[in-house]
């Protein structure tokens, strides 16, 4: 399943490269991220056991007038939030440092006011965790905590010189659970508890710098 999303997020990239190709502006740049996800989790009644994932990085983007793509670079605080008997011992088991890559493929409006330019946001992102460090414990695996979310939020640019810009973004995140949190929610839903996974949720904001080509 992780791969489809890859491969088709990859193949939406390549596309864009059309709307590139028909004369629309083009730019590209890069700056740096804070990326929040809370609730990442599983419930099931009163129990729930879920992961807080805090992150800050680096990002580079291409953008055509309707599109931006862009991927990152961000190290991330992993932690583990427990409520109900015995949840806050398996949420410890979540702590951790992780190294991640992201992919994001947006649509954008821009809207020309006399100062700068105002455009609002909608896409999706794919998150992969490419390493996961916790003291005295080898699991979760790096790829069982990758998501997949939906993004939506505005942003602006605003001319530095004729070729440079400052871009500000702020967008909300949805995202879905990982294929950590699925196999624990169907480890308790084989002890009859009933359980489900939660949809993550929490900021992402950009600030960089752009170079109109």
């Amino acid at each position: 399943m992780q791969k489809k999303v890859v491969l088709a997020l990859l193949i939406a990239v390549l596309l864009t490269g059309g709307v590139f190709a028909e004369g629309f502006s083009l730019s590209g740049g890069g700056g740096m991220l804070l990326d929040f996800s809370g609730n990442n989790g599983v419930e099931a009644g009163n129990y729930y056991v879920g992961a807080r994932n805090l992150s800050f990085g680096v990002y580079g983007f291409f953008d055509a007038t309707y599109v931006e793509v862009d991927f990152s670079f961000a190290y991330g605080k992993i932690t583990g939030v427990g409520e109900g008997n015995g949840a806050s011992e398996v949420a410890s088991y979540i702590n951790g440092n992780v190294m991640q890559f992201g992919l994001s493929l947006l649509g954008k409006y821009p809207i020309n006011l006399s100062s700068f330019t105002f455009f609002p946001l909608l896409g999706f992102n794919y998150n992969m965790v490419i390493s996961y460090s916790q003291e005295g414990y080898s699991y979760p695996k790096p790829g069982d905590m990758n998501q997949f979310g939906l993004l939506a939020g505005v942003g602006s640019d605003f001319g530095l010189t004729d070729s440079l810009y400052l871009r500000t973004e702020g967008m909300f995140q949805i995202r879905f659970a990982c294929k950590y949190m699925q196999d624990l929610a169907d480890l308790a839903n084989a002890y009859g508890l009933n359980a489900s996974t939660t949809l993550g949720m929490g900021p992402r904001i950009k600030v960089g710098i752009g170079y109109k080509f």
